[in-house]
């Protein structure tokens, strides 16, 4: 039997670097739910966005969206918290303003209890509050607040729910 494929290359049918060149580019962000004891939602509000947001930020080059998320609440929030479980997965296609799509995650933060410092980074958060689920919501850019529901919920069922659009 004749193979007809390719000349095979040293790491297999095709140059890896002419595969991976071939591939799309997309940004990852992630972000923190962190709550305190009467469940209330903490946001931040930025000197650069309009509307209030979960903290997080875009990862760095190679780093993976746990630490990601927690080198942000460390850097804006001066909270040393750990990523706990992974509670939201959000695809976000490029649009007008961002030209490549975006995966957005989302790790359950837990539940500030107890005293609590809260060291917002003046130059980038010039706000932060704990809201119930309905003004944060309110508070939030549409394209991001419906996600709140879908993180509480998935915080209940332990399990993370996965927001893909079109």
């Amino acid at each position: 039997m004749a193979d007809d494929r390719p000349d095979r290359t040293p790491h297999g049918w095709v140059d890896p670097a002419e595969w991976y060149a071939g591939l799309p580019d997309c940004y990852l962000a992630a972000g923190m739910l962190l709550t305190d004891a009467r469940d209330r939602v903490l946001l931040v509000k930025t000197h650069y966005r309009a509307d209030w947001g979960l903290p997080g930020g875009v990862a760095e080059e190679g780093e993976p969206p746990h630490l990601t998320c927690e080198r942000e609440i460390a850097e804006e929030l001066g909270l040393d918290r750990r990523a706990g479980e992974l509670l939201l997965l959000d695809f976000v296609p490029a649009d007008r303003t961002r030209p490549r799509s975006m995966l957005y995650l989302v790790f359950d933060g837990g539940t500030l209890t107890g005293p609590r410092t809260i060291t917002p980074r003046a130059d980038e958060i010039a706000d932060y509050a704990f809201l119930d689920a309905a003004e944060a919501e309110r508070r939030m850019h549409p394209r991001h607040a419906h996600r709140l529901p879908h993180l509480m919920a998935a915080r209940t069922r332990r399990r993370p729910a996965y927001l893909p659009r079109p």
